[in-house]
């Protein structure tokens, strides 16, 4: 297994970040890397994903995925991908931080794939989700 983890803070509260990361029907509008996401925010649901490469190649791709941890105002997860080969545990963990949020988040890949990609190109992955925590910073701001 190999983690990318980000983390920043954000001037909302953890259930006003909850609200902009569990609204999939609104992640075209802001989210430049989970370009769509279709289905219901419950734990055990499936929902179909489209996603941009995040090693910025610009291509594009769709998979499913399963909501693994679905807590208003705590956290998002979700796992996708091909087990053994190249899978998934996306994740947004939120804590309360003065009148903020402390956000967490990140990925963990797995599958034998990663072997083959190693840390470092996957660590070239950061400023996609980097771009993706100033982009929830900015649709944070623009709903106030």
């Amino acid at each position: 297994m190999v983690r990318l983890e980000t983390e920043t803070r954000l001037d909302a509260t953890p259930n006003e970040v909850w609200q902009v990361l569990s609204d999939f029907d609104r992640y075209p509008e802001w989210n430049p890397l989970l370009l769509e996401a279709r289905g219901e925010v419950k734990p055990g649901g499936r929902v179909a994903m489209k996603v941009t490469a995040p090693d910025g190649s610009g291509k594009r791709y769709g998979f499913k995925a399963t909501l693994v941890r679905c807590e208003p105002g705590q956290a998002l997860e979700w796992r996708g991908g091909v087990p053994g080969v190249l899978a998934g545990l996306h994740y947004f963990r939120l804590t309360p931080d003065g009148a903020g949020t402390r956000l967490v988040h990140g990925e963990e890949f797995s599958g034998f794939i990663t072997l083959f990609m190693g840390r470092k190109r996957i660590e070239s992955f950061r400023p996609a989700y980097e771009g993706l925590n100033r982009a929830l910073a900015e649709r944070l701001r623009a709903r106030r």
